[in-house]
């Protein structure tokens, strides 16, 4: 046999094996509307989408979702101006306290150009707004919604007591020395005369506190149990409104406290919460709204074949 022959023999199975496992390789795994899907955009796909590990099956399924959610932008002739995928992608570096410089080196080290995720940043602006038409303007909730989920998550809204006090300290100069400590308390107990004598508590407090709530007149803030430290916590929950302690002794130093409002134990109340619940309640149909979008009514608008 010629050498030339040989060698064609030799060569032309190789080929031939080539070109069959690239077929295989990248062998049409879908069509949409008779628009092939390879493998090849699958395997591109998930390098650039999805989790590493992630099924095929479900990167399949975001794919063709992601082509359909395309034609329909299309379809609607949706397409995001540049001054907004730019203050999009301002507001991204901003937020990472990024330079247009260092913004692009890191997409550069995780294997993408400024040019492409530009691109990407407007294809999801794009997706965004169509969600928004065919979606979010049809999503409402109702105050007999909100009203109704209250009353059946009334529990999660329960609050426990609490009580809005004052505090007047007198400082001991050194907590470890007697002497010192009862000087303190006495000048806490000349305190405590003058308001029971009727002298403001406010005024009192802003004249002789030395403690950080001198300037607001006393003021700590309203507390739960828990809250405050524990001798503190003791006399206040025991006090009535309008009382004044005996001094306490906690952080080197004496307090007199006083309750202005106890706040039993109940529930907020709906107006507190009813934003809330709305947000949440819409938030929730909205998601239900979308999947049911994306499973059934974009389906259906097109004709989408998986290929075994």
């Amino acid at each position: 046999m010629p050498r030339g022959v040989r060698v064609a023999a030799l060569v032309l199975p190789a080929l031939l094996a080539a070109a069959a496992r690239a077929e295989v390789t990248n062998r049409i795994v879908a069509t949409i509307d008779g628009e092939p899907v390879t493998a090849h955009e699958v395997r591109r796909y998930a390098r650039e989408h999805a989790e590493p590990g992630t099924p095929d099956a479900r990167v399949l399924e975001a794919l063709i979702t992601d082509k359909l959610l395309e034609k329909e932008i299309k379809a609607a002739g949706i397409s995001a101006r540049d001054d907004e995928v730019d203050h999009y992608i301002d507001e991204i570096q901003q937020r990472n306290g990024m330079d247009r410089e260092h913004f692009t080196a890191a997409l550069a080290a995780q294997g993408m150009s400024f040019a492409a995720y530009r691109a990407r940043v407007k294809s999801e602006l794009e997706k965004a707004a169509l969600v928004n038409r065919e979606i979010r303007q049809h999503v409402n909730v109702s105050p007999e919604e909100i009203r109704r989920y209250y009353d059946a998550h009334l529990e999660d809204y329960a609050t426990v007591e609490r009580v809005k006090v004052r505090d007047i300290v007198r400082a001991s100069e050194d907590p470890t020395d007697e002497g010192a400590v009862a000087h303190a308390r006495a000048k806490a107990l000349e305190v405590r005369a003058l308001a029971l004598d009727g002298r403001d508590f406010g005024a009192l407090a802003a004249q002789f506190s030395e403690g950080a709530g001198a300037k607001k007149d006393g003021e700590l803030g309203t507390f739960g149990r828990g809250e405050m430290e524990h001798d503190l916590e003791q006399a206040s929950f025991a006090l009535e409104p309008g009382k004044v302690s005996e001094p306490v002794r906690a952080g080197g130093g004496f307090h007199l406290l006083r309750v202005d409002q106890r706040i039993g134990a109940g529930h907020k109340p709906l107006d507190e919460v009813r934003d809330e619940i709305r947000e949440a309640l819409y938030n929730q149909a909205l998601e239900e709204r979308f999947q049911n979008w994306l499973s059934r009514d974009l389906r259906e608008r097109h004709h989408v074949e998986v290929l075994d």
